[in-house]
């Protein structure tokens, strides 16, 4: 529980004060994004999903993403994630922050305690292992693939389930289908301090690896542009395919 308990402060969801994915407008993703200006900017502060307004890690990571995406591979429509994780994928990981707010109610908070909650964590950190990676590929316009792991101190396989939730949460999908060994959605969010629209198209799929361990992937195909102007049909049509 007392690593559950810093996964859940890192995910902590609308409150920029606590954000563990506040750096995305200067922390970059790939491997190339550094060789861009400081000034470039990858993520929305804000995204307008089904007319709500979003800000917090899970709208800030997916943006990011995809706006390094078409910085750095121009013609990019499609990206593939892959990690091991134990977890199933629950409602509660939308506010990880209650889930916080509920353990440090029930927490000793005077120092003696939190060392000995520390203390704890470093212990199930040694018995099991830090959270593995998340893997990335995608197909170029040029017909090869490229692919890379995404840094740990953006992303792990502990918070990409996460990340996957909320997908799952503007694709409108019923809870009784999160856990389905392959589910499909889509959504079109907007930022509209930036006017950007994205789409996103996605297919989630988890296998069992052994007792308890999963691999999840996630085949996102997506597309981004001005939000003044439709998307042209073809490029609508390209998304689901």
């Amino acid at each position: 529980m007392a690593e559950r308990q810093v996964v859940a402060l890192k995910v902590a969801g609308s409150n920029p004060v606590t954000h563990p994915i506040f750096w995305l407008s200067e922390r970059k993703m790939l491997k190339n994004s550094d060789q861009h200006s400081r000034t470039s900017h990858f993520g929305a502060r804000a995204i307008s999903v089904h007319g709500r307004r979003f800000n917090n890690s899970a709208a800030k990571f997916w943006t990011a993403l995809l706006d390094e995406l078409c910085a750095e591979y121009a013609g990019c429509r499609s990206v593939t994630l892959e990690a091991l994780h134990e977890g199933r994928l629950e409602p509660e990981m939308l506010f990880p922050e209650i889930e916080l707010e509920r353990e440090l109610s029930r927490s000793d908070l005077s120092l003696e305690g939190a060392g000995s909650a520390w203390q704890k964590a470093l212990e199930e950190m040694e018995l099991y292992g830090p959270p593995g990676s998340v893997a990335m590929s995608m197909d170029l316009p040029s017909g090869g693939r490229e692919r890379l792991v995404l840094p740990m101190d953006c992303v792990d396989a502990e918070i990409f389930l996460y990340l996957l939730a909320w997908l799952l949460e503007w694709g409108e999908l019923p809870l009784s289908s999160w856990n389905e060994q392959s589910i499909r959605g889509s959504f079109a969010a907007t930022d509209p301090s930036r006017r950007l629209k994205y789409l996103f198209d996605f297919a989630i799929e988890h296998k069992p690896v052994r007792e308890g361990l999963y691999s999840w992937r996630l085949d996102l195909k997506f597309q981004r542009g001005d939000s003044r102007r439709p998307a042209p049909a073809g490029d609508r049509e390209d998304a689901k395919k």
